[in-house]
């Protein structure tokens, strides 16, 4: 009883923590993403993050409104506290 306890208090406390939710996410890496090679993502591309589990929407990324993601807009997505 006392060992179940345990483990049910340790996957609370993990999962208020955000360490479980940050453990589900596997962003993949830009160079992945980028199916026709020319260096940007546009939102077609960027499907395959949000199946990953990503909240961040192509248009909150896009900074300079052009239309595609290069890998600096995209590494926002990297950062720890990225929603």
């Amino acid at each position: 009883m006392k060992a179940t306890k345990i483990i049910f208090l340790t996957g609370i406390l993990a999962f208020a923590s955000g360490a479980a939710v940050a453990e589900e996410v596997d962003i993949p890496k830009f160079k992945d993403l980028d199916a026709d090679g020319n260096k940007s993502l546009n939102e077609n591309e960027y499907a395959g993050v949000k199946k990953s589990g990503v909240k961040k929407t192509f248009t909150e990324l896009d900074q300079n409104k052009d239309g595609m993601l290069d890998v600096n807009e995209y590494s926002v997505i990297l950062d720890e506290d990225c929603e």
